[in-house]
């Protein structure tokens, strides 16, 4: 209650005002006037039933009145709730940058189910997805559409969810659903033949995303990958970091163990990454997102000023409705005993 203070002046006016009239009645009250030969009124059935509606009346109009007093000075002292919020948290950018390379695939399923999950917890956040191979495609835009983003999310992790080493070797079988809901998921990644997993170039990529350069927004890639490179890229790991890092985008890297390549490949990815003051998460884990989500919010929010900031919100409905339905009360009462 913001003014209970004007709840408790309220009923203390209200009490003295009841005090102030019953003192009065006792004053004014006079002697009774004594009525020859009225006894027998007692005795008619009438008359006792109409003085106890009445007594049930006066009841009901002190106790009406008593409430609607009650129910007005609640209303009065503003009942409300509170809640802390964190503004600038409507001016962060995220974009999930996925290699969807073959040696990546479970690592990928695991991770979009898992961003998929969170997506509710997010209060105006934009996000968007970039996967890569040989080549980048962008899956949706930045963009706070909740329904659209958790939707694309949940249907990327059931398409990636698919062996293809298995299934071109013949070890495993799939309908042809799923291998044409496979290839359009990752349509446009393959643009360049006999190469894959193009690591930095993706990286460069998914740093294009970013649009609004002029305004002051937090931005942040959650870049998944193992770093095995089959290709030649054009630009090197070092430069791609570095080209994320000169547009002040923070850089979470998640590595999900080796596949073929030996501890160099981690190595490499770990010192471009750490080099540019980003964080590099080395877990087969999936839910080592949900830390980077939480890592980057307090970043994020320490970055840019960011306030907690408490947020009022007035809950009038019950004070309304019970003064409303008191006063209608003690209207149809007095002309029931008028």
């Amino acid at each position: 209650m913001t003014f209970w203070w004007v709840t408790a002046l309220l009923l203390l006016a209200a009490l003295a005002v009841w005090a102030i009239t019953f003192w009065n009645r006792r004053a004014m009250r006079k002697a009774p006037v004594l009525v020859a030969n009225s006894q027998y009124l007692d005795s008619i059935p009438s008359f006792v039933r109409a003085q106890r509606v009445a007594r049930v009346v006066r009841v009901l109009q002190v106790g009406i009145a008593v409430l609607g007093v009650l129910a007005a000075s609640l209303l009065s002292g503003r009942i409300s709730s509170e809640r802390i919020e964190t503004p600038d948290f409507a001016s962060r950018d995220i974009v999930l940058c996925l290699d969807v390379s073959g040696s990546m695939y479970e690592y990928d399923t695991e991770i979009l189910s898992t961003f998929a999950e969170m997506v509710d917890s997010f209060e105006g956040e934009r996000v968007a997805l970039s996967i890569f191979n040989s080549t980048s495609r962008t899956v949706f835009p930045l963009t706070n559409d909740y329904d659209l983003i958790k939707r694309e999310l949940e249907q990327g992790a059931e398409a990636i969810d698919f062996d293809e080493f298995g299934y071109r070797l013949g070890n495993r079988d799939y309908s042809d659903e799923k291998v044409r809901q496979y290839v359009n998921f990752v349509e446009g990644t393959r643009g360049i033949a006999d190469e894959a997993s193009v690591v930095p170039d993706g990286l460069v990529s998914c740093a294009q995303e970013f649009d609004q350069a002029e305004e002051d927004r937090s931005r942040s890639i959650i870049f998944a990958t193992d770093n095995e490179v089959n290709g030649e890229p054009i630009f090197t790991l070092q430069e791609a970091t570095e080209a994320v890092a000169d547009r002040r985008i923070d850089l979470y890297t998640f590595y999900p163990g080796a596949y073929e390549c030996g501890p160099q490949c981690f190595e490499e990815l770990q010192a471009a990454t750490e080099d540019q003051d980003g964080e590099l998460y080395e877990s087969s884990d999936p839910d080592a997102i949900p830390s980077i989500i939480d890592e980057i919010q307090k970043t994020q929010a320490k970055e840019m000023g960011a306030e907690p900031t408490v947020v009022r919100t007035d809950h009038p409905t019950f004070g309304f409705v019970l003064t409303f339905l008191s006063l209608v009360g003690i209207l149809v009462l007095g002309w029931r005993a008028r």
